[in-house]
């Protein structure tokens, strides 16, 4: 049975319904880009930068025309260090399962890296290696872990999740801004990298109060992806067939555009939304699953 869209108007909290916040960067409209901020005080010739790449190796974004990279330009310079920061919104409860996925691209020698880390306390003097310490704090990656060294063929993706209580960490006073802190260090080699670039960044955010559906990306799939004039959502697992079906549908912003309670059928018409990138929820009160889909009309 096809469900005609209706869009509505409601604010980022009200994306919480079932305690999970989504919000993305895809760099090529200014929403949510004040989330981004260069490290100017530690290098101040730091040269990450947000526009088209136009590179030997880079030269196109993911999703076009912008990324965030190291210089649109030039090669990165041997013996410096590049830092960038993305900001988190979030509550200050004990519990999250926070989720960070991206896509990127590196090219360099195989002694130029890249760190990643995160800073959940409020006075950010707590910085946590997302490679070297996940196994301490059970974090949990969704495909292999990368090594963010040396180059990559083609657009790789990052996604892990991060499933912890604050105390665990030796943390008690946890932040309502959770900072990531994105590190690129060049060795002393003078051969011409493009370094780092970067693209799509996604935040899902499960405040861990009153949740009990366990999250699984695998439970649906959703075609045509780019959508046209609707989406099909098709069932992976046997879920549960004797309670609703909840639909809600999220731009890249974390609005809220759809937002069905008793979702019937499998069809979703998207003939109302404008053409980008947007987020569907779908969950029977026993599973719920993300999906990330393109409207091209």
């Amino acid at each position: 049975m096809k469900k005609i869209l209706i869009l509505v108007s409601l604010t980022l909290t009200a994306a919480n319904s079932f305690g999970q916040y989504i919000w993305g960067i895809d760099f090529d409209c200014p929403t949510n880009l004040d989330r981004i901020s260069v490290d100017t005080l530690a290098n101040p010739n730091c040269i990450w930068q947000i526009g088209q790449p136009a590179k030997t190796v880079f030269t196109t974004a993911l999703s076009i025309p912008h990324v965030i990279i190291t210089d649109k330009l030039n090669p990165v310079p041997p013996n410096d260090t590049f830092i960038f920061y993305l900001k988190h919104l979030t509550s200050p409860i004990p519990f999250h399962h926070l989720s960070l996925n991206f896509w990127y691209q590196m090219d360099g020698d195989s002694t130029d890296r890249g760190l990643i880390e995160v800073s959940p306390d409020s006075a950010h003097t707590v910085w946590i290696n997302l490679l070297t310490q996940d196994s301490a704090y059970n974090f949990l990656w969704a495909a292999a872990k990368p090594t963010l060294a040396g180059s990559t063929v083609g657009w790789q993706t990052f996604d892990l999740t991060l499933m912890d209580n604050y105390s665990t960490m030796g943390i008690y006073s946890p932040a309502d801004t959770i900072l990531f802190r994105f590190t690129y260090i060049t060795d002393s080699n003078s051969t011409s990298h493009d370094g780092w670039m970067i693209d799509d960044f996604l935040i899902k955010d499960d405040l861990m109060e009153g949740i009990t559906e366990p999250q699984n990306d695998n439970f649906i799939s959703v075609y045509p992806n780019p959508a046209t004039d609707n989406l099909a959502i098709q069932k992976m697992g046997p879920g549960n067939k004797s309670t609703k079906q909840t639909i809600q549908i999220l731009n890249y912003t974390g609005q809220m555009l759809y937002n069905n309670q008793n979702f019937i059928g499998e069809i979703i018409d998207t003939r109302l939304l404008n053409n980008g990138v947007y987020f569907l929820k779908y969950s029977d009160s026993v599973n719920f699953s993300v999906k990330k889909f393109i409207v091209n009309h």
